[in-house]
């Protein structure tokens, strides 16, 4: 016991382990067992339920299965491992080619190229699709018809025809439509407006 005065207004704390429960008791000024204050197992555990439940309410996050931008299937890999929802990231509006271009950005995770290129071909089997190798990197794009939505795949630095991790989604809308010749030239970072 601590025989300065100053002590004596302050409590002592100490933990006991208890049937695999951890107590947290409080003692007052002369270890007053009358005044002590336990935490029982059943308090703490409403305590970190309450918390739990607080925590996933207020962090509930939406997993998108489509494109807000353009309204196209969204490749599920563009969710994290820690499931934090897989909100795009809208890039500055932009005019390529006296076109109006607007695009969404999503990281992908855990997927080859090969993979995201297989899944995007069964998604958009409409969509016509071209390759390019680019600032080492592995560039795709499937286009529409229309010439006015376009799905760009990019993959991880490596050498040409490595199947890298895919980088990268990015969702395109083209307002007017840009002509073919235009969209294989932004595939090959070689643009060429006619």
């Amino acid at each position: 016991m601590c025989s300065h005065p100053k002590c004596e207004a302050m409590a002592r704390f100490t933990t006991v382990r208890h049937s695999d429960f951890f107590l947290v008791m409080i003692f007052a000024k002369n270890d007053d067992w009358r005044r002590r204050l336990i935490m029982k197992p059943s308090v703490i555990l409403a305590i970190a339920l309450v918390s739990c439940f607080v925590v996933s309410a207020g962090g509930n996050t939406k997993l998108l299965t489509a494109d807000p931008l353009t309204g196209l299937p969204l490749y599920p890999a563009t969710d994290s491992r820690l499931h934090l929802g897989n909100d795009p990231t809208r890039l500055p509006e932009s005019n390529v080619c006296n076109s109006r271009m607007q695009a969404d950005f999503y990281t992908v995770y855990d997927s080859k190229v090969d993979a995201t290129l297989v899944w995007y071909g069964a998604h958009l089997p409409s969509f016509k699709r071209t390759y390019a190798y680019a600032a080492n990197r592995s560039q795709n794009t499937f286009y529409n018809a229309d010439r006015t939505l376009a799905v760009s795949i990019t993959g991880s630095s490596g050498k040409a025809g490595d199947n890298t991790e895919t980088y990268s989604v990015v969702y395109s809308r083209f307002q007017p439509a840009l002509p073919e010749k235009v969209i294989i030239g932004l595939n090959q970072q070689k643009l060429v407006c006619q």
